[in-house]
């Protein structure tokens, strides 16, 4: 040992000198420049030996058989089987999977223990992955809901007085050539507050109510749609005979004429007369 230098290389009193007797390469390389001494090296060396002990899973390589991914997730915690808790969950009675759950749950669980997931992480995508769902299924409803509202309203503007009739018309006709398999279609659809759906239907059970008059079976008395009532209205300004009983009060029919025409504009513009 040189003058001047105190302790020994065993001891490692000093600083640098029990990396003395190492070989160049060892002795400049990183991963010892935070160890002190013999000591500190002696505590790191058996540190990482607890690390890499018995409890070491080693990570299936490229090409792993199927028999050695499931030994390294049963070894990682995967359980024979799952805990799934969903108490916290609240199904919509008319979730549509919501008669099948259980069977939907048993797939999923199977899609888990294939992914290798142990009971904490199934429980966690489980548990989002039903919440997404509901929330999704719960928010498609709530648009739904609006539209069918929004139809009604069209439908009632646009049907005016004959509301009630043309929507009699239109059950009488989806039932007459549909059944009920139909009508519950329109209902749990929501095809049945569609004003495209509900025009056709109606414009079809005015056909039948009129083949029924035709063949003798009764005539009905029928309130106008706007469009019909303007139409009608328009039809009779342009008939002369009926338009001087209309304006002269010495011509016979004037009293029916002003009550007709009174009706009509009643029919062709409800929210007026209404105001």
């Amino acid at each position: 040992m040189n003058e001047g230098e105190s302790g020994s290389v065993l001891t490692g009193s000093s600083e640098t000198d029990w990396r003395t007797g190492l070989d160049e390469s060892l002795r400049t390389d990183p991963s010892l420049a935070d160890i002190k001494d013999i000591s500190g090296l002696a505590k790191s060396y058996i540190h990482a030996q607890k690390m890499i002990g018995r409890d070491k899973v080693a990570i299936p390589q490229e090409g792993a058989t199927e028999d050695e991914w499931n030994s390294f997730y049963d070894r990682l915690g995967r359980p024979g089987t799952y805990e799934i808790n969903t108490s916290d969950l609240k199904y919509p009675e008319n979730w549509p999977q919501h008669e099948n759950i259980d069977k939907f749950k048993d797939n999923l669980l199977s899609v888990y223990h294939k992914a290798g997931l142990t009971n904490s992480q199934a429980n966690a995508i489980h548990t989002g992955l039903m919440q997404e769902l509901i929330s999704d299924f719960e928010q498609s409803q709530s648009t739904i809901e609006l539209e069918r509202e929004g139809w009604r309203s069209q439908l009632e503007k646009d049907f005016g007085r004959a509301f009630d009739q043309q929507v009699d018309l239109a059950q009488r006709a989806a039932r007459e050539f549909g059944g009920e398999e139909v009508l519950n279609w329109l209902e749990e659809s929501g095809m049945g507050d569609n004003p495209t759906v509900v025009k056709m239907f109606a414009k079809i059970g005015a056909k039948m109510t009129e083949a029924s008059v035709n063949n003798g079976a009764g005539a009905a008395s029928f309130a106008l749609t706007p469009d019909a009532a303007r139409q009608e209205i328009a039809r009779l300004q342009r008939d002369p005979v009926f338009m001087k009983q209309y304006s002269s009060t010495e011509m016979d029919g004037h009293r029916e004429a002003i009550e007709k025409m009174q009706s009509l504009f009643e029919f062709a513009y409800p929210d007026e007369e209404a105001a």
